[in-house]
């Protein structure tokens, strides 16, 4: 199945971080499994962020090709209002990017 496409799972990241744990139960030092166990939380938090971000666009992304709130809110199995948070969230990110874009943009025409 393509890549994509709505029965395509990806990778299995459940059993990676299932061998993961195990792992790192298995570090003897307190010191060093508490540091490795930091790491390991800090990627995850910017995972969820990043997926937390995927998400909301792809509501968006639903409802800009003409889905209504209530069906997209029905097909996704949240309330409507939790639909209007992920459009507003997906507005906020888009316009964040956009302003980023802007002040790079700036500073490279004036260090020509």
């Amino acid at each position: 199945m393509a890549k994509g496409n709505k029965g395509d799972k990806g990778p299995n990241t459940n059993k990676d971080t299932k061998a993961f744990l195990a792992w790192l139960d298995g570090v003897p030092d307190p010191q060093e499994r508490y540091r490795r166990a930091t790491e390991e939380l800090e990627k995850h938090q910017q995972a969820v962020e990043q997926l937390s971000s995927v998400r909301a666009l792809a509501a968006a992304d639903a409802y800009e090709a003409g889905e209504t709130v209530r069906a997209l809110a029905d097909r996704l199995g949240v309330s409507p209002s939790r639909v209007h948070q992920l459009i507003q969230e997906a507005k906020a990110q888009t316009a964040k990017a956009a302003g980023r874009e802007r002040r790079q943009s700036g500073r490279q025409k004036g260090s020509t």
